[in-house]
């Protein structure tokens, strides 16, 4: 079994691996870059680089995420570097057993690259993330031109 943050974003639950994870931090209004991504809110200073913040429902299901008190940003590692993720709110730490496979989840890999898993849980289908692989190569260049900088 292995620990996973859980969260949501377009009132879904998603789940990432704690080992993907840096730090949970509150939200706050990131420096906008024009000409970038609708999904890609900007960035704000991190550890002495800049982290660009990516707003997780935008890029997963195109709606912007509403932002209240609980919005948080997590801090994750993608492709040796760091990234903010927008989501409404962190849930908690847990394991999982992972769901037999079964067809339903081959086309949900094959339509998302970047789903790995899916749980069962007591609140419904937790969707595991792979960070790695939400981003398309030219939205790859994208977020290490602006880490770079």
């Amino acid at each position: 079994m292995e620990k996973f943050i859980v969260f949501t974003s377009g009132a879904q639950n998603f789940a990432i691996p704690i080992t993907a994870v840096e730090k949970i931090i509150m939200m706050q209004a990131p420096t906008r870059i024009p000409d970038t991504s609708s999904y890609l809110l900007g960035a704000i200073p991190y550890s002495d680089q800049l982290l660009p913040i990516i707003d997780l429902c935008e890029r997963l299901f195109g709606q912007k995420t509403v932002r209240t008190d609980s919005t948080k940003i997590i801090v994750a590692e993608w492709k040796e570097l760091k990234i903010g993720l927008v989501v409404e709110d962190v849930l908690s730490v847990s394991n999982f057993e992972e769901l037999p496979k079964n067809e339903a989840e081959e086309d949900i890999r094959e339509a998302a690259k970047y789903v790995r898993a899916l749980f069962k849980t007591e609140e419904g289908i937790v969707l595991v993330l792979d960070v790695d692989d939400l981003f398309s190569s030219g939205n790859e260049r994208e977020l290490i031109e602006l880490i770079n900088k």
